[in-house]
């Protein structure tokens, strides 16, 4: 096995080199801990994320994190797509095993595959990397995801954001959060929605203390911010039955701007099946200035 790169080098040269491929500011947010090239366009990472609450099986936003994480290092670190190039994340799939759960208190240890599906023909690209990736927890695997990154240089990507280049970071109205445990959530901090007047209609909170979030001040919402709106509006909209979510999916439209509101609303699907393996299903959208921004579904079984 090649070894591309593991933490034998000096704490600070390992720090600072793995923030720069993750594009995150704060130590506390990098959850990659090394990886590893092996044969036909796999590449293995491991990965360890922070002690886990006691009230809840796991946080979303660590998953959505691993899995952002590992396909910026295959791009950056194994590609060779340049660190000045803003990152395009077009859509994101991933499964969950049903029942994963993370021990209260335990700081696990993560094993991670990627495999680059560009299609053993293509010509390797700086542009984009679609990717398969699965994560395991104590030998099994738990998670299974896709997805396709795309990167574009600095001139293009001022010419695509134009005038919403730069903003003045965290100096807008954050709205009152709804109850952390309508949206699934253990405490207050970690509630990204406010309550609106209409049914199964909320309002994106862009709380930049939300650090996993929010790591540095950047001109648009975060596509994984906007996930997490949609995975919190999922739970709402299928209260008061708790919703173990084992299946995502996530297509993302537009940039959504940080001057302006962007709503999310919910729509649940018909329940299939009996407890105690009733399946649910709703459909999400965020709709910014009356265009839609992003549109996920999420399946999954009734508490």
């Amino acid at each position: 096995m090649h070894k591309c790169c593991e933490q034998r080098q000096p704490a600070l040269e390992w720090t600072e080199r793995i923030r720069a491929y993750t594009h995150l500011r704060h130590d506390s947010s990098v959850l990659i801990t090394g990886w590893n090239r092996i044969p036909d366009r796999r590449f293995h990472l491991t990965a360890r994320w922070p002690a886990s609450h006691e009230k809840w099986p796991y946080d979303p936003r660590l998953l959505t994190q691993t899995i952002r994480q590992s396909g910026l290092i295959v791009g950056h670190a194994e590609r060779g797509v340049p660190l000045t190039h803003p990152t395009l994340l077009h859509h994101l799939n991933f499964t969950i095993a049903p029942g994963f759960r993370v021990p209260p208190g335990d700081s696990p240890e993560l094993d991670i595959e990627v495999v680059v599906t560009d299609g053993p023909g293509a010509r390797p690209t700086r542009n984009s990397l679609a990717v398969d990736i699965s994560i395991a927890h104590q030998g099994e695997t738990v998670v299974r995801a896709d997805s396709v990154f795309g990167w574009v240089s600095p001139a293009a990507y001022r010419r695509l954001r134009g005038d919403h280049l730069s903003v003045d970071w965290g100096q807008w109205p954050v709205p009152q959060p709804v109850e952390p445990a309508t949206v699934g959530r253990p405490t207050v901090d970690e509630v990204v929605l406010a309550a609106t007047d209409e049914p199964l209609r909320w309002q994106l909170r862009y709380d930049v203390d939300n650090r996993l979030l929010f790591d540095h001040p950047v001109d648009h919402v975060p596509g994984l911010a906007l996930l997490e709106g949609a995975q919190q509006a999922a739970h709402a909209a299928l209260a008061p039955a708790s919703f173990e979510p084992t299946g995502v999916a996530v297509t993302y439209q537009q940039y959504v701007e940080f001057h302006q509101p962007c709503w999310i609303v919910a729509e649940p699907k018909p329940a299939r099946g009996h407890r105690p393996l009733r399946e649910l299903a709703v459909a999400v959208s965020g709709v910014q200035e009356g265009r839609p921004a992003f549109q996920a579904e999420f399946h999954g079984l009734a508490g």
